[in-house]
């Protein structure tokens, strides 16, 4: 089998990049090191005479040299404060006194090839679409040249100078030699929820061109005139703001992908809607738009009347309307040839649909793909190369879910890219992730792919990771420890067994408890760590990008409220092992609050009506490690102080039960043992009929009932929207106490005790948008707990 490398001429020119070491730190000249340089090049090495920008310098550029490439390198440049001039080549002797730089490719440009060959350095001619060369040295005066293999690659290497800069006035003495494994390298804005703003794409944009990715496929769920409304055009603001981002994308040489969601109610045969289509795509091609995209995910799998008339499969009509797009449209206008993500996008096995797909899709269409899963928590060569021979496509490349966060809203994903093979690249064209709904939050997981896409081998998960981190904080060390802290809260990918859990948290907890077992608690690092935790919002709110403390602030300030729970509890738990209960009871006393106000709904959302709406959703953060906590230390309460006013109701001991079925280890246990962290969680929509229900070890008269509902008692969620609350003695004969309000707890206080050893709450109607359910406690009690 021919390897995607060679289909696509990927490989490694043999000349001038085998004679260059690698692209780890490399010692200099001067005996320093130079720069790191992210992505990794694919080689990078010392020359003898680097460059000193301090007085005027010359830039030389052809007629046709990329005006974002030069004017990404005059502004560069003004840093160092030397004037800067722009020479105009006329021919390859045009020249210029004093420091001089040569700028663009080799046809646009005819001083760039006399100008490496002064240098001794090969050119970009054989590299691979987007690579560079990067050289310095001496030739009639100190010389430097950033010669890209296209208008891409020359912008590129600007990039690459500045890191080599470093916010200095002098280019190292280097020559880098640099090209993309993969050709396909970004993000496509595919999640549910909040589509992201305006202004977050055009930063996103501009991110995207400084980390070498360069692709960007629009194709929000929530954007109705991408999906439910598709065959309307844009008009007004809507049509402004679409130009408006094709021209950012096009300066910092991200193609724009527009992505086009036809499938809830399209004809594939019809013509009318191929005129839609074509149509649609025409006014986004006014816009300079070039690549175009059918996404055909997440709808109906069932024929209408007149295609099951015209075709024999959902995949061959499917490939119809494709094939017309991509020889009708995409070949006849000369644009980029059309990509798409099939209806079974995942898994690598062979199948029906899978085989009519690719063996009738046009050759050239390329085919995106999820993985194993819809969330892959690793990509192998073996299973790539599978899923290439099952959709029979040489054009094969990865809608990753990852860092998407529309299925756990209340979460985020701030671990890094991991699990990738560092051998894809010989079979993909290439990887658009999945981001957050979140947009700032999710540029730390696509400077990751950033460097993973450009050089797989070279890619090093949390190197790059601590990198980006860096970055986003700035310069300030207190700033930079305070995101790496957050950035600790939010570690567990739920999708990956054995994702670590707020690992840094966790071991200070760890050690802790083994302090406090040991007769000896002093908790002065969790302090310290939780003390750190409190301080966030403020520390934070000077990073360099300000706007990932504005997406994540709910997060922060959760934590905030979490931290200062634990510090309450961690003065309680010294307290009783001191045995000066009075002070402990009165600690205790103040946790109740701080863990109330971390309970509360803070992350907005937007969901099937397309309504944006404030404060819906409980924050979770430190990946569980508070939640624990708080649970065992509210035990080491309670065993020394069992009657404490501060302790959480707890129900009389009892065995849980339920009809609506389990979504993975979730269990219903969870419902009954007496810890608000964990939960049972349904495996669907509760339908009329259903129930959970509570058994006790025998009969009590029952005073008091609470059912403690979705991720908090503040705000609604999975839960049970429509239920008659239920009490029996026998398990056949009940007795209604209490009904659901649409709130996340239920409780009632019995006006006279009722003899029970059953109690039950029974669904009484269907729950909106088919939500399923989660409970944290259900618990009976014969009195109220003490308020």
């Amino acid at each position: 089998m021919l390897s995607r490398r060679g289909v696509l001429g990927l490989g490694l020119a043999l000349g001038g990049v085998a004679a260059l070491p690698g692209a780890a730190a490399l010692a200099s000249p001067d005996g320093g090191e130079l720069p790191v340089v992210r992505p990794r090049p694919s080689a990078m090495a010392p020359s003898e005479h680097g460059m000193n920008l301090g007085g005027k310098v010359s830039i030389i550029v052809g007629p046709d040299t990329d005006p974002a490439a030069l004017a990404a390198l005059e502004a560069l440049l003004e840093r160092p404060g030397g004037p800067i001039e722009v020479v105009l080549a006329t021919d390859e002797s045009t020249t210029a006194d004093g420091p001089r730089i040569h700028l663009g490719t080799t046809e646009d440009n005819p001083t760039v090839a006399p100008a490496l060959a002064g240098l001794g350095v090969e050119g970009p001619g054989d590299l691979a679409p987007d690579g560079y060369v990067l050289a310095t040295g001496r030739d009639r005066g100190p010389v430097a040249v950033l010669a890209g293999r296209d208008a891409r690659g020359t912008y590129y290497a600007v990039q690459t100078l500045r890191q080599l800069l470093a916010g200095s006035s002098t280019i190292p003495a280097v020559q880098v030699r640099d090209e993309p494994l993969m050709e396909i390298r970004g993000a496509i804005e595919g999640f549910y929820g909040i589509p992201w703003s305006h202004q977050a794409r055009l930063d996103h944009f501009a991110f995207y061109g400084a980390h070498k990715l360069n692709t960007y496929i629009y194709t929000p769920k929530d954007d109705l005139l991408l999906r439910s409304k598709w065959r309307e055009l844009y008009e007004g603001e809507e049509l402004d703001r679409l130009a408006e981002l094709v021209k950012t994308a096009n300066a910092h040489h991200v193609a724009f992908t527009y992505a086009l969601s036809p499938g809830n109610d399209i004809t594939y045969g019809s013509d009318a809607d191929f005129e839609a289509t074509v149509t649609k795509f025409d006014q986004l091609r006014e816009l300079g738009v070039t690549s175009f995209y059918i996404a055909l995910d997440d709808i109906p799998t069932d024929l209408g009347e007149e295609d099951a008339a015209q075709f024999g499969s959902l995949a061959a009509a499917q490939v119809h309307y494709l094939n017309r797009v991509q020889s009708e449209y995409v070949d006849a206008n000369g644009l980029v040839p059309l990509q798409t993500v099939p209806t079974h996008y995942a898994g690598s096995g062979p199948s029906a649909y899978k085989t009519a797909f690719g063996t009738g899709a046009d050759p050239d269409i390329r085919i995106q793909w999820t993985g194993e899963g819809v969330f892959s928590p690793s990509i192998t060569e073996e299973s790539v190369a599978r899923a290439v021979a099952s959709y029979h496509t040489e054009h094969l490349f990865i809608w990753d879910n990852f860092p998407v966060n529309d299925g756990r809203r209340d979460r985020l994903f701030l671990n890094p890219l991991e699990g990738r093979d560092d051998s894809l690249h010989e079979l993909l064209a290439g990887f658009t992730a999945n981001p957050m709904i979140e947009p700032y939050a999710s540029l730390i997981s696509l400077s990751n792919y950033g460097d993973y896409c450009w050089n797989p081998p070279a890619y090093d998960p949390w190197e790059s990771w601590e990198a980006v981190l860096d970055e986003l904080a700035g310069a300030d060390e207190e700033v930079r420890a305070a995101l790496r802290v957050f950035a600790d809260l939010n570690q567990n990918w739920p999708y990956r067994a054995g994702s670590p859990s707020a690992p840094e948290l966790g071991a200070d907890i760890e050690d802790f408890w083994t302090a406090y077992e040991a007769g000896a608690p002093s908790g002065q690092d969790l302090q310290d760590r939780l003390a750190a935790i409190t301080a966030l919002d403020g520390v934070l709110a000077s990073m360099a990008y300000a706007q990932f403390h504005q997406d994540t602030r709910p997060w922060i300030i959760a934590a905030g409220h979490w931290a200062d729970g634990l510090l309450a509890q961690v003065e309680m738990l010294i307290a009783l092992a001191e045995d000066r209960l009075k002070d402990a009871s009165a600690a205790a006393a103040r946790v109740g609050d701080h863990i109330a106000e971390a309970g509360k709904a803070t992350v907005p959302d937007q969901r099937e009506d397309g309504v944006y709406r404030e404060d819906q959703i409980v924050p979770s953060v430190g990946d569980g490690r508070f939640e624990t906590f708080a649970s065992r230390a509210w035990e080491e309460l309670r065993a020394v102080l069992p009657n404490d006013p501060s302790l959480p109701f707890r129900g009389l001991p009892g065995t849980a039960s339920t009809t609506i079925g389990t979504y993975g280890d979730y269990l219903p246990e969870r419902m009954v043992d007496g810890d608000l962290s964990t939960f049972y969680w349904s495996s669907r929509a509760p339908q009329v009929g259903d129930e959970i229900r509570v058994e006790l070890e025998q009969s009590h008269p029952i005073g008091f009932v609470r059912v403690q509902m979705a991720r908090g008692d503040t705000a609604a969620g999975d839960q049970i929207y429509h239920g008659a609350l239920e009490l029996s003695a026998d398990g056949d004969s009940w007795n209604e106490v209490g009904a659901t309000t649409g709130e996340p707890v239920v409780e009632v206080t019995l006006d006279e005790p009722v003899e029970a050893r059953y109690g039950r709450l029974r669904v009484t109607g269907p729950n909106p948008g088919g939500k399923w359910v989660q409970v944290r406690e259900f618990g009976l009690a014969e009195e109220p707990p003490t308020p």
